[in-house]
């Protein structure tokens, strides 16, 4: 009972807005015809774990493009007539401001499930090392495959093996699927890559009667390995982007400070431009935004866990 409670609210908090099931009641009769030719796109969803069926996601970028396109139109219009700009020529640039937001709002809306199962599958890829040794665990004190997703779906994290877990054991228990069933239905909504093929050995195990423990722990260390060497590697290029900013934030500003410096004693101007506005350019444009660049990069190279 406390298992279905816990489904039941789970499924609430995981349900299309009323936006997108008043678009689909709307539009569904009407655009029939994109649900065959975006099958990418039903992919991209159910890989991404999105909480919205396919046709009611096309409805709502559809009808969320149309908006797009009325607003665009009108915008443009008020601005340019508050310029007093032809009316033919308002017109015309009205409507190609909505064309073009109504088309940046469609693709946008349909890259966000790509994205979505991008970094799904990135924390996926990092989630894995750490979590196949403790399935090793479990195996070696008795517990079966279903065992193991059940006790993982215990943890109150929200990492994505968690989540997983608990879309497996819900399936289990809840829908009456076998662990098997469960298992292949995660995998079709799983992205391609080391946790897929995790979960497909799994079965293959599993299914030949083979030792779960010993095919987790030789996982495990496949995995871990892979994870030196990426942390290594990261290692490495934080090494690279500390000699850079080294260069270009403490080297090359005093350098270039001391340069102008005797030049404007010289001549103020370089080219047409004061050189004491060059070096307040350099001071408080350039440095800063060097450091933002490096900052960006540093930070997507870190993991994030």
């Amino acid at each position: 009972m406390l298992g279905m409670l816990k489904s039941k609210q789970y499924e609430k908090s995981h349900q299309p807005s009323g936006f997108q099931v008043f678009s689909y009641r709307l539009l569904n009769r009407h655009i029939g015809f994109l649900y065959t030719r975006l099958t990418d796109l039903r992919d991209n969803i159910r890989q991404a774990m999105m909480p919205i069926p396919y046709e009611v996601y096309v409805a709502s970028m559809v009808l969320s493009s149309m908006i797009a396109m009325i607003t665009g139109i009108v915008v443009a219009v008020i601005a340019l007539s508050y310029f007093n700009v032809d009316t033919p020529v308002t017109l015309l640039l009205g409507a190609m401001a909505g064309l073009v937001l109504s088309v940046m709002v469609f693709f946008g809306m349909q890259a966000v499930p790509v994205l979505n199962s991008k970094n799904r599958s990135a924390k996926l890829s990092e989630e894995i090392p750490h979590y196949i040794g403790y399935m090793a665990t479990l195996c070696a004190s008795g517990l079966s495959l279903e065992g193991v997703f059940k006790s993982i779906a215990k943890e109150s994290s929200d990492e994505e093996i968690v989540k997983d877990s608990k879309f497996v054991t819900r399936n289990v228990e809840i829908l009456g699927m076998d662990i098997l069933t469960a298992i292949n239905d995660l995998i079709k909504r799983t992205p391609k890559g080391p946790y897929s093929e995790l979960l497909e050995g799994a079965i293959i195990t599993f299914k030949s009667g083979g030792n779960l423990r010993e095919y987790f722990l030789a996982t495990a260390k496949v995995h871990l390995e892979e994870k030196k060497l990426n942390v290594k590697r990261s290692t490495e290029s934080l090494g690279i982007l500390a000699e850079m900013y080294t260069i270009l934030l403490i080297v090359f500003p005093l350098m270039a400070v001391i340069m102008l410096s005797i030049m404007a004693i010289m001549n103020p101007n370089l080219g047409g431009f004061d050189l004491l506005t060059l070096m307040n350019m350099l001071t408080y444009v350039m440095v800063p935004l060097f450091g933002i660049v490096l900052l960006i990069l540093m930070n997507s190279m870190v993991p994030k866990r």
